[in-house]
This record gives C-alpha cells, sequence and structure tokens, in this order.
C-alpha cells in the first residue's frame, strides 16, 4: 500500500483551510484608509474601538463619513487670543449630510429635500434644521453604532433613549439638557469646540478667509452663488488641511455656550462659558454674505428652539 497518498490528500486539505481562513478582509465594519490621509469610519473593529465597546448592529457607512486628522498647535483665535490645542483631534472632511443623518436617526429635518441643483446627489446634501440638542442624541447614537465610547451624558446616562422628551425638548431651553457633560476622554463622535472649529477652518492661515484675503466665489456657496439653497458638500475648494464647506453651505453648531468676549488671555484647549442661553454656531451658510464667511465669524442659536435651513453640525472625535 502507498502511505503517500493518504498523507498528501490530508495536507492539500490542510493547505485549502488555512487560505480561507487566512483570506482578505471581508469584515464590512473595517475601518478603511482614505486618499487624504483621513478614514472612512466603519465601526467596531479594534483599532477603532480601543476601549472595547461593540457595534449594537451593522451598518453602511455612507461615503460622505470621512474624517480627516488634524494635529495638535497654537494659532490667535479671533483677532487677538492666543490659543492652544493641546491634543490632536479628527475633524469631518465634510458637514453631517442627509444620507448620514438618515442613516443614524431614521429621519431627516431638512428642508431642502428636492430641487437639488444639476449634477449633485441630494442625499450628500448637508443636513439642516438641527437643532442644537439634536446633535447630542446624534453624536451618541453613531458612537454606539461604530462601537465607541459615547461622549454626552445627561441624567446621568449616555444613552439617549431615556434622556426623555422623546428625545428632544423643542420649546427652548431646557434646564436639564443644558446640563449635559463632556466625556473628555472618550473617543466617540461630538461637536468641536469653537477654538478646534476656527483652528481647524484656519489651517494655518491668519487671513480673512481659510484660502485668503479677499473671497472668491470658488470656495464656497453663499448669497450670491448658492441660488438660495444648499448643495452638495465637497462641491467647492477645500482648505489646506482637506476641510470642504467650512465658509459657507450650512453654518456648523460648535459645543460651546455664547460668550461676548473671547478675551485676549493665553488659554489652553478652551470649552467655552460654563453656561448660557445659546449655543454658537461658525462657518456661514448659503445665504450669507461676505461678512458672514469669515473664520471668526459667530452665530447663535437656541438649542432647543433653533430651526434654521442655513444650520447644520459638523463632527470630531479625540485622535
Amino acid at each position: 500500500m502507498d502511505h503517500k497518498k493518504p498523507f498528501f490528500a490530508l495536507l492539500f486539505i490542510f493547505i485549502l483551510c488555512s487560505f480561507a481562513a487566512c483570506g482578505g478582509d471581508d469584515d464590512p465594519n473595517h475601518q478603511r484608509s482614505s486618499d487624504d490621509g483621513g478614514y472612512t469610519p466603519g465601526g467596531g473593529s479594534e483599532s477603532s474601538n480601543p476601549s472595547g465597546g461593540s457595534s449594537s448592529a451593522p451598518w453602511t457607512t455612507p461615503e460622505s463619513h470621512v474624517m480627516v486628522p488634524i494635529a495638535a498647535g497654537n494659532f490667535t483665535m479671533g483677532s487677538s487670543r492666543p490659543v492652544t490645542l493641546t491634543r490632536a483631534f479628527y475633524m469631518g472632511k465634510y458637514a453631517v449630510t442627509q444620507e448620514l443623518y438618515e442613516e443614524v436617526m431614521g429621519s431627516n429635518p431638512s428642508l431642502f429635500t428636492t430641487g437639488v441643483a444639476a449634477g449633485e446627489v441630494q442625499a450628500r446634501r448637508p443636513v439642516e434644521s438641527v437643532r442644537w440638542y439634536e446633535t447630542l442624541v446624534f453624536c451618541n447614537k453613531l458612537s454606539v453604532l461604530e462601537g465607541l465610547t459615547p461622549v454626552y451624558t445627561i441624567s446621568s446616562s449616555t444613552d439617549p433613549s431615556v434622556w426623555g422628551y422623546g428625545y428632544v425638548p423643542t420649546g427652548g431651553s431646557d434646564p436639564t439638557w443644558d446640563a449635559v457633560t463632556m466625556n473628555s476622554s472618550a473617543n466617540g463622535y461630538r461637536l468641536p469646540t469653537e477654538a478646534e472649529w476656527e483652528y481647524a477652518c484656519r489651517a494655518g492661515t491668519t487671513t480673512t478667509y481659510n484660502l485668503g484675503s479677499s473671497w472668491s466665489g470658488d470656495w464656497g456657496w453663499y448669497l450670491s452663488n448658492s441660488s438660495s439653497k444648499t448643495h452638495e458638500v465637497g462641491k467647492k475648494t477645500p482648505n489646506a488641511w482637506g476641510l470642504y464647506d467650512m465658509h459657507g453651505n450650512v453654518q456648523d453648531w460648535v459645543w460651546d455656550w455664547y460668550g461676548e468676549s473671547l478675551g485676549t488671555s493665553a488659554v489652553s484647549d478652551p470649552t467655552g462659558p460654563a453656561s448660557g442661553s445659546d449655543r454658537l454656531s461658525r462657518g456661514g451658510s448659503w445665504r450669507s454674505n461676505t461678512a458672514g464667511l469669515t473664520s471668526t465669524s459667530r452665530g447663535i442659536g437656541n438649542p432647543g428652539s433653533a430651526v434654521d435651513s442655513g444650520l447644520g453640525f459638523r463632527l470630531a472625535r479625540n485622535n
């Protein structure tokens, strides 16, 4: 009897099984590198979830959900406030789009859901008419979907389903929701602070706009070129760090309460006043004139009642 044949047959089967087990990455939630050095998030891989959380369910990551790494550094905020950001972070390459918002929230509050401009994709227009409180729900829900640690806590919970009010109060400011806290060590999604937003917008510049001193319509959608509506993200020139629509299209909600003055004293990692009645937004919108589009222009709105078709948001998360 030839004893070599069964040996080689078993060896062949073993090689086939090993090849199948070590095949290509077919995990739909694997974190993918993007061409511009950022990443397209997808959820609960170990590399994107150092806290050990897990995704609640598989989900499809829209192509418009891309985060860009921003290095720590120093800049002058406003006209005269020296600011140091001691920690690197990620910033959304685009404002949150309607496709991403619907994927996470199951609804779309936007006014501009029809009438998309020729050659543009409706689902990739920025979501707008979003209350500040709603951004908290979105950020924590997206964090859970991707297996990350939620950032925001209300009433001792990070779970929006137990925050009450059918998710958000809509009649104005609410003391319970205004007492929200931010876990600065969590790796989940959040709004950028005002300082982070301006630092990322400027991208190392000191000029009026992040691409120069005199406005160009190639840099963003505003009063004179928007045709009174929002447009698909990413259609105008990005800043030096690869961020689109930091001027115009929709204003971005940020974390901070509004304070009348930024001050002139040097500060590290500022998060704004401890309390207030209005939250800040930055960047101008489709209906702004050029004075409202600058790297320093500020908007304000009540966190529970401000619903504005020129107001959306952009994501940040810790590096």
